[in-house]
């Protein structure tokens, strides 16, 4: 089974982790048995979401160095929050060793200024909330940075805090969550609301299910 982990800490914001969430928990439903959601933290106290909800790591970050050697952690996914402009140095440590090792690290919104404060996006093409909200980690990626909703190098796929809905396919096809079709038709239901859209997510759905 494979395990996407999810960073788990104060004032991590609600609305760019819970579309994934919900597609793990539905993808398994489809077809149990592939992939499961861990929430890691810095330690395991609870922490307040930015909607004031309660949540409780299941494990330490380190625990993320085993899965990764066993080849079973299918991504590190980091969710905005306040508090990224200082402070998380084990969760800097640990993207260090997974993208090292090939692991997959997802950050949205200001998650990604942590990033840049750790040099993960000096090399790589990247995106964020702005150009000059990077600008403060005093980062040398600044030439690398492109206007899009999400962006994947090498590894570290990054976006824009009002772009969750791109970030989790992204997210979904790196992992291979759910076959690519899901993937594209989904997106376009949430970013369109079109009735074609949907019935084509439908199709796909059922298709792969009955595979």
């Amino acid at each position: 089974m494979q395990t996407i982990a999810l960073y788990t800490t104060e004032t991590m914001a609600d609305w760019e982790y819970a579309y994934l969430t919900t597609q793990i928990a539905g993808a398994e439903r489809l077809k149990p048995g592939r992939f499961q959601l861990l929430l890691v933290g810095d330690g395991l106290a609870p922490v307040r979401t930015l909607g004031n909800l309660p949540l409780a790591p299941e494990a330490d970050l380190d625990a993320l160095d085993a899965l990764a050697a066993t080849g079973s952690l299918a991504a590190l996914v980091i969710p905005g929050g306040d508090h990224y402009a200082a402070g998380h140095e084990r969760l800097i440590e640990v993207v260090d060793r997974l993208v090292d090792g090939s692991v997959p690290v997802a950050a949205i919104c200001g998650a990604t200024l942590l990033l840049a404060r750790g040099g993960f996006l000096d090399e790589r093409r990247h995106t964020s909330n702005a150009a000059s909200y990077l600008e403060a980690s005093g980062y040398r990626g600044g030439t690398r940075y492109e206007e899009a909703p999400v962006v994947t190098d090498r590894g570290v796929t990054t976006a824009s805090g009002i772009h969750a809905i791109p970030f989790t396919a992204e997210i979904m096809r790196i992992t291979g969550l759910v076959p690519d079709a899901i993937v594209e038709s989904w997106e376009q239901v949430f970013l369109n609301g079109r009735e074609r859209d949907y019935m084509a997510l439908m199709e796909a759905t059922s298709a792969w299910q009955n595979a």
